[in-house]
């Protein structure tokens, strides 16, 4: 897993140590819940370049 504290430190993000600290635990979290995720998915499937948010809520009936 990343260590994203250093890399913020690395990229002059200056964020307060609390801050830092609860923000790189969800960073670690989302990682640890995608990372296995990631490795099902095939090389040939091409990203979603476009995400309109409207759009795709109004597929979902709860999603306004």
């Amino acid at each position: 897993m990343k260590d994203w504290e250093s890399i913020a430190k690395a990229s002059g993000v200056e964020i307060p140590a609390p801050e830092l600290q609860r923000v790189s635990k969800t960073l670690a979290a989302l990682e640890a819940t995608f990372r296995p995720l990631v490795r099902n998915l095939e090389v040939s499937l091409e990203p979603a370049a476009v995400f309109q948010a409207e759009e795709d809520a109004g597929d979902d009936p709860g999603g306004r």
